[in-house]
């Protein structure tokens, strides 16, 4: 309104500078306020219009108004891409309906667009969320036989996806695989590794692979310290846990709520009160406070006579 106050007519560049904007902020309200002026000033809108419009939707797992723009698309002779698709797949696996995902995916194959590696990487992360994996590693198969390229995001997906699934070994041989070949990993990849080594019991492994780190020239980052920290805590080595803990302040990282939570918790669990109320305090001094399980293990402990009122008090 502004621009038409000042003579300058908006065209199809500015209205969809305007409507990625709101889309991607959420406020879809005012997107489809202006897609509306954009047809009430003869302006026709493009592939990059519905894009925006169709992705906004998605992220708010609007999906019945996503697919009836994709028809609106369609009826005005604008031809989806990928990045159409590929909003809509992500939608489907955020919203829970992977079934509904694959379907779209194997239409979009079918209408002969040529689907990509993020396509691929989408539905084999729904699947894995959805508790599917041996899904997710047929189309990772399929991608890799097609000759589409997975790449570092796509193997981080599938990695995370068989450790939280139950399938370390799986994950395991396809990481040596990896360390072998050229690609960058990155500390991500790593960190999966490292947390799926910590949950499938191989903590002194995990041990192993983040203290050499260093040589791969690769540093790890808070959620890396934070993930070792667990383990060793699950495993019962509170002392090495706490040492890991002031090496990880002094590599510049600081702890976060989760690493003062899990290391907490463990000093509970070890009957440790003195030390949990100094961890409790410093996490204090730096804005954290304790989360929803460590209240309730504070609360149990309370229950059963093993601490008094006063730990509470100072949890608040």
């Amino acid at each position: 309104k502004d621009m038409i106050s000042k003579n300058i007519i908006p065209n199809v560049v500015t209205f969809n500078v305007l409507i990625d904007v709101s889309a991607k902020e959420g406020k879809l309200k005012e997107a489809k306020e202006h897609y509306e002026e954009m047809i009430t000033r003869g302006v026709s809108p493009n592939i990059i219009t519905y894009n925006s419009l169709i992705g906004g939707f998605c992220m708010q797992k609007r999906l019945d108004e996503a697919n009836k723009m994709l028809d609106l698309m369609v009826r005005n002779h604008c031809d989806p891409d990928i990045l159409t698709y590929n909003s809509l797949l992500k939608g489907y696996c955020n919203a829970k309906k992977v079934d509904d995902a694959m379907k779209l995916f194997r239409e979009v194959s079918e209408r002969g667009i040529v689907v990509d590696t993020v396509a691929y990487s989408i539905l084999v992360q729904g699947f894995c969320e959805s508790g599917r994996v041996e899904i997710a590693e047929e189309l990772f198969q399929e991608m890799v036989s097609l000759g589409v390229l997975p790449d570092v995001m796509t193997y981080g997906i599938l990695l995370d996806g068989l450790c939280d699934n139950g399938k370390l070994e799986k994950a395991l041989e396809i990481f040596e695989v990896l360390q072998k070949s050229k690609m960058d990993l990155g500390i991500v990849m790593y960190t999966i590794i490292i947390e799926g080594m910590c949950k499938g019991g191989k903590v002194e492994d995990a041990w192993t692979l983040f203290s050499s780190l260093s040589l791969k020239g690769v540093k790890p980052n808070v959620r890396t310290y934070t993930v070792m920290i667990s383990g060793l805590c699950k495993k019962g080595s509170l002392s090495e846990a706490n040492v890991l803990l002031r090496k990880m302040e002094e590599d510049g990282n600081a702890p976060n709520d989760c690493t003062y939570n899990r290391l907490i918790r463990a000093h509970l669990k070890d009957k440790d009160l003195a030390g949990s109320a100094r961890l409790i305090e410093e996490m204090k001094r730096f804005g954290f406070s304790a989360d929803a399980s460590t209240f309730k293990m504070v609360v149990d402990m309370l229950s059963t006579g093993e601490m008094d009122k006063s730990f509470l008090d100072m949890l608040s």
